[in-house]
């Protein structure tokens, strides 16, 4: 036995290859089932905040996700930068803190500081979330930037760049009795036709949000993260209806100005195919034709630009969308 240990002991490892990861647990984000193993708890107590709520759903093979912790310096690092070549995608913010992924070995791993995952917004955002996330869209979904809402079943994409207004207009919908399934980005499994998935356990909200909803009033609110929101809130402690998945039966692209007439247009399934993808980014041949398969189907729906200058206009014309559809 100790000559074991001294062998052991005498391993040369600077790549850290066998470190060990004591804490692990398994995680079904969207229902795909994502093993995650780390060398600090508390890693693991944010994959529950983020992930603990979803049910298995999808008989795929496990992603794997490691999270390395050092020491570290006390402070936070920047918003990391992202590149990616054939199978690897890598992202960094300094030498104490980056993330590697791996498409064909459906693997990914980080290595952050203390410091970083201490700050359980940034942590989850850039370095958690981000890493399963995008472990997810490499493997077996295409996510569409929108947020999405149900009337009786009925899907409505909620489609626009960030600033457009789609978390607080699918609350702004939730609240008028619509089911909430995702308030940012809605995801389609490959092969899953116009049924999307989404993120129903939670919203994120801006820093202003308060002033359109006061119940939001004394919500936690984190430090901006590139422009994003930074209020969130758990769905269940709101009195609305939720749902993880619904079919996609209308796209409304939003259009929103502090001084606008408030419409709906009708454009066509050319113009809707280009909206579509004009904010998707470039990956590999084989992804890029799984993704152009989900726009094609997704494509199919009735699709409109909406433009409004307030949730309560704009939940009111998609109320009128639904209704159309169910007379048709």
């Amino acid at each position: 036995m100790s000559g074991t240990n001294a062998v052991e002991t005498g391993i040369h490892d600077p790549l850290l290859y066998r470190a060990p990861l004591p804490y692990a647990g398994r995680y079904y984000p969207y229902g795909f089932p994502v093993d995650i193993a780390t060398d600090m708890r508390e890693v693991l107590d944010a994959a529950h905040q983020s992930f603990g709520a979803y049910a298995p759903v999808f008989d795929r093979p496990p992603l794997r996700v490691h999270v390395m912790v050092g020491p570290g310096n006390s402070g936070l690092p920047p918003a990391p930068v992202l590149r990616g070549q054939r199978n690897l995608i890598v992202w960094v913010s300094d030498q104490e803190n980056f993330a590697v992924i791996d498409r064909r070995e459906r693997f990914g791993y980080s290595c952050v500081t203390r410091a970083t995952v201490s700050d359980r917004v940034f942590f989850r955002w850039h370095f958690l979330d981000a890493l399963v996330y995008m472990l997810l869209e490499l493997n077996y979904i295409t996510s569409l930037h929108a947020a999405c809402v149900a009337w009786e079943g009925a899907g409505v994409l909620l489609y626009g760049e960030s600033g457009m207004g789609k978390s607080t207009l699918s609350y702004a919908c939730a609240r008028r009795g619509w089911t909430y399934i995702s308030d940012d980005s809605s995801s389609v499994v490959w092969d899953g036709g116009r049924t999307v998935i989404g993120e129903p356990h939670r919203f994120r909200f801006r820093a202003e949000a308060p002033d359109l909803f006061p119940e939001l009033r004394g919500r936690t609110v984190g430090r901006q993260l590139d422009s994003k929101p930074t209020i969130e809130v758990l769905a269940a402690d709101l009195p609305i209806r939720t749902a993880a998945e619904c079919r996609v039966e209308h796209i409304a692209f939003l259009d929103r100005h502090p001084v606008i007439c408030a419409g709906l247009t009708r454009i066509g399934k050319e113009e809707t195919r280009k909206r579509l993808r004009q904010d998707m980014p470039v990956f590999d041949p084989e992804l890029d034709a799984r993704r152009t398969e989900v726009v094609e189907s997704i494509a199919e729906a009735p699709a409109f630009i909406l433009r409004y200058a307030n949730c309560e206009e704009a939940a009111r014309l998609l109320d009128q969308i639904v209704r159309a559809g169910e007379q048709a």
